[in-house]
């Protein structure tokens, strides 16, 4: 358990200073946070000292009996501005990873915010967020940190990382309306399929995610924001990645996205 804010703040730069220099972590910086108030605790000091602009979040599931544990079955963390990259037209984007430390790929259906309720304090159901969300797209996230262990130590130490994110590829546009949460999705890596799945395995589904954000909103004060793009959960498992091998995210017949894994200092 975290004693005090100095040490919290102290994990939180050390986080901050490896992102930043690209380096890896051998153990976890600090004491183990213990709970996910010390954990967004924690990451709300980085968001600060990173200073990019927030553009988005991803969220995670947290699978059980830990959920029951933490009280909850989701997670998040910010996906900063820098990070986020646009495939069209069959374009190919290299993605960082820290080579040393955690990297993964997962297949993911990306939401965007449109305007924001005034006020978030108020039960809330995926029906009543879907009308926040203008747009619809299908991408990858990818997952990685410096702290090679970071998933290995529960969710509060994954979200006290920025929920392990460090980067988003959007694809293409999904229209408004379509029934895609039986859609075939499947994520390959060097054109070896890694896992396959449908939306309608996560949970209570994507817009299941964006209600968690809203109801954090209104427990932490989430700094959401229009345009923010939601990353709503693996739809095929968090699959590990290496430096130089290509990753493409398979949604039904007509929508892929692809990236390369880079390292850090290639990037």
């Amino acid at each position: 358990m975290i004693e005090g804010r100095e040490s919290a703040e102290a994990i939180a730069q050390a986080f901050v200073a490896a992102r930043q220099a690209g380096n890896a972590l051998t153990d976890y910086p600090g004491a183990l946070p213990g709970t996910l108030e010390e954990a967004y605790g924690i990451q709300e000091r980085a968001i600060a000292l990173f200073g990019d602009r927030i553009a988005g979040w991803k969220v995670g599931k947290i699978p059980a009996p830990l959920d029951a544990t933490y009280g909850t079955n989701r997670l998040t963390g910010p996906i900063f501005a820098d990070s986020v990259v646009t495939a069209a037209n069959g374009e190919v984007p290299e993605m960082p990873v820290f080579e040393q430390g955690f990297a993964a790929g997962e297949a993911e259906y990306l939401l965007r915010l449109g305007a924001l309720p005034e006020d978030f304090d108020r039960p809330w159901t995926n029906a009543e967020v879907a009308e926040y969300v203008d747009a619809i797209h299908v991408g990858i996230e990818v997952a990685s940190s410096p702290f090679a262990g970071i998933n290995a130590h529960g969710p509060a130490v994954t979200v006290s990382d920025f929920g392990n994110n460090n980067g988003l590829v959007i694809g293409a546009e999904i229209p408004r309306g379509t029934d895609f949460l039986e859609w075939p999705v499947a994520l390959t890596i060097e054109d070896e399929v890694a896992g396959a799945a449908t939306a309608s395995t996560m949970l209570d589904g994507p817009f299941g995610a964006v209600r968690f954000l809203f109801e954090l909103a209104a427990d932490r004060q989430l700094p959401l924001a229009p345009g923010q793009w939601i990353s709503t959960g693996a739809v095929t498992g968090v699959h590990p990645v290496r430096v130089g091998e290509l990753v493409e995210a398979r949604f039904a017949d007509d929508y892929s996205v692809r990236c390369r894994i880079v390292g850090i200092h290639d990037a």
